[in-house]
């Protein structure tokens, strides 16, 4: 007992020693468990495209353009404070993608575009290409809302010279003929619609990539009366469309018939970026159909 309590005072010696050497520190602790949320621009900027999103869904489409053009404003506060140009997907990987950067420029432009506002829909288009590096990255949706802002506000020439000059450096981008067509057909000019589409389709097979282009040309061979042609990119989608069957199929048969463990060499898996093909054939970008947040 004698033992214990003179072990209980040499320890309490010690302790206050210690607390007597510590010097003072008036400098604020840091708490390395303390999980209390620090607001950021990028917080800012999430709650007002969330707002945004929600107006949109209750229809009230000038209330969510004001809190869009809000964060737009925000967004572009935060570019200004990267040093370098970054790509959009460099972007949101840097934020390992938390924040649905993509799809809300993308959204941004479509609902600038629905509500008419086709000045406004340029200047952000334009101000989108600026601020991002896209060489190795599809900035089609951007480009296609300025050429589709140039016709609506009765630019017609203005907007088929713009289309011809991208298409002249990028003649296989999709989503550009397709727009491009589609204008055409809208003016009245399907056979020149029709050609703009059939000049990269011809002689080529129908895949996930160029699919939408072969939709688009079988209708508009039917509309100007050319019925071998309109037969031909039928027939390239229908085989396309047994592909995909085939594909789905095979997926399956991998689990219908498997029974025992089966050693197998180990394949490293193909990464799926963003602008790629979804491997489920829908026709779409990853991003936009089993790649997006949620799915």
């Amino acid at each position: 007992m004698a033992n214990l309590r003179l072990k209980k005072s040499i320890l309490e010696i010690v302790d206050n020693q210690l607390k007597a050497n510590d010097p003072k520190d008036t400098r604020q602790s840091i708490d390395y468990e303390d999980d209390h949320y620090i607001s950021t621009e990028w917080d800012e900027w999430d709650e007002l495209v969330q707002k945004g999103y929600e107006s949109f869904g209750e229809h009230n489409v000038t209330e969510g353009l004001r809190l869009w053009q809000e964060a737009w404003g925000i967004f572009e506060s935060i570019m200004k404070q990267i040093p370098e140009t970054e790509t959009l997907y460099g972007l949101m990987e840097s934020q390992d993608y938390v924040y649905p950067i993509d799809n809300w420029l993308e959204n941004y432009e479509m609902e600038l575009g629905n509500a008419g506002r086709y000045g406004e829909r340029m200047t952000f288009c334009q101000k989108v290409l600026e601020i991002f590096n896209w060489q190795d990255e599809d900035d089609s949706c951007f480009r296609c809302g300025i050429g589709e802002s140039l016709f609506r506000e009765g630019k017609t020439g203005e907007a088929y010279e713009y289309y011809e000059n991208w298409l002249t450096d990028d003649p296989q981008n999709v989503n550009g003929i397709n727009s491009y067509s589609w204008l055409l057909f809208e003016n009245g000019d399907a056979e020149k619609a029709y050609e703009v589409v059939r000049k990269v389709t011809r002689g080529v097979s129908c895949c996930v990539d160029n699919s939408i282009l072969f939709m688009h040309a079988q209708r508009l061979a039917d509309y100007v009366g050319r019925e071998n042609e309109s037969k031909w990119y039928q027939h390239q989608l229908d085989k396309f469309e047994d592909s995909m069957k085939k594909w789905e199929m095979d997926e399956d048969e991998i689990f219908d018939e498997f029974t025992v463990p089966k050693q197998i060499p180990v394949v490293k898996e193909k990464k799926i970026y963003p602008n790629d093909p979804c491997p489920c054939g829908s026709g779409k970008k990853y991003k936009q159909c089993c790649g997006r947040k949620g799915v």
